[in-house]
């Protein structure tokens, strides 16, 4: 499981949170850092949030998508939009979270996609 956020404190409340069900997460401060990563193969979900410098998160999941990725995407934000959720979605987004993000929602979303 990928976590991809630039805040620190995010990445580690939701390693917590995926530690505690019995997953595993890499987390990531940029989105060019999962790519760079050589990991693609050990990342079951994508867990991103949308607001992020150098690469949004809606610009990884495209970028995923170019490169070829199956991985499911789970799109995050403090700051949702009818049309950040439009394009997320159009995008084959998995689950598109309001931050806070509620764990229990998290949680059944990377299920829903891991099943």
């Amino acid at each position: 499981m990928a976590i991809v956020d630039d805040d620190s404190g995010v990445r580690g409340s939701l390693d917590s949170l995926i530690r505690s069900a019995g997953m595993v997460g890499l987390g990531f401060d940029r989105a060019a850092g999962l790519l760079a990563s050589g990991l693609r193969a050990r990342i079951a979900c994508v867990v991103t949030d949308l607001h992020m410098p150098e690469m949004t998160g809606l610009e990884l999941q495209s970028e995923l998508a170019r490169q070829g990725w199956t991985q499911p995407v789970i799109l995050m934000t403090a700051y949702p939009t009818p049309a950040a959720r439009a394009q997320a979605e159009a995008g084959g987004a998995a689950a598109f979270l309001t931050k806070p993000i509620d764990p229990d929602a998290l949680l059944a979303a990377i299920e829903a996609v891991l099943a």
